[in-house]
């Protein structure tokens, strides 16, 4: 089985996904189970904060809170893995202060890196920009001249306000998505998304962790 995924498979059932990207070279890596849609609608944030990692000890002076084990996205066939997403945060101890991150490892096969370099998320009043930061970059050991397995790993700063107004959205029983575009300098573009019950659990495993550390909560 996968890592946490791009909700890859779940585009082909429920109208959001991948887009292929314009670069003719480059090949997107992706999933189908049919049955993952049906899984992650009944996703709670409940349920998702339950599977939520905690990165934290005495030496730490940022406790990291993830969801990179929210949902577990069958492979395909062939055994591949679909694009990662999942959400990072970021809390300071000794103020409270966070700051979150949605992590993407873009999977693909071509040339050259295509370097995801841009992003643009849905909002309120149309599409924003988000801060993108590379965190690492892996290729396949191929032949010279091949076309090679590659991923690229990125970090999109959201504001938290954001992720509140796209919390709000969920609604028990309803695959409610909140979607972002990534775009690569070399010419191709990915739509993807988180659920709306993974953003919820998140922010409840925040406010948990600040609660239970007795640290300001704004």
């Amino acid at each position: 089985m996968a890592k946490h995924g791009s909700y890859a498979a779940i585009a082909l059932a429920g109208a959001i996904g991948l887009v292929a990207p314009s670069h003719a070279a480059m090949f997107p890596i992706v999933t189908a189970d049919r049955d993952d849609l049906d899984r992650l609608r009944l996703m709670t944030p409940s349920a998702f904060q339950a599977r939520t990692t905690l990165s934290d000890d005495a030496l730490d002076r940022v406790a990291t809170l993830t969801t990179t084990d929210g949902f577990i996205e069958h492979r395909s066939f062939g055994g591949h893995a679909p694009d990662d997403v999942f959400l990072r945060a970021f809390i300071d101890k000794t103020t409270g202060q966070v700051s979150y991150q949605v992590y993407v490892s873009i999977r693909y096969r071509a040339y050259t890196w295509a370097h995801w370099d841009s992003a643009t998320y849905e909002a309120t009043g149309g599409p924003l920009s988000a801060r993108v930061d590379r965190i690492a970059r892996l290729r396949t050991v191929c032949r010279r001249g091949w076309i090679c397995p590659r991923s690229e790993t990125i970090g999109l700063r959201i504001a938290g306000s954001v992720l509140r107004q796209q919390a709000e959205r969920y609604t028990p029983g309803v695959m409610t998505a909140w979607q972002f575009k990534v775009t690569a300098k070399a010419g191709g573009e990915r739509i993807l998304m988180l659920s709306t019950a993974e953003i919820a659990a998140m922010l409840m495993a925040v406010d948990a962790y600040r609660a239970g550390h007795h640290l300001p909560q704004s």
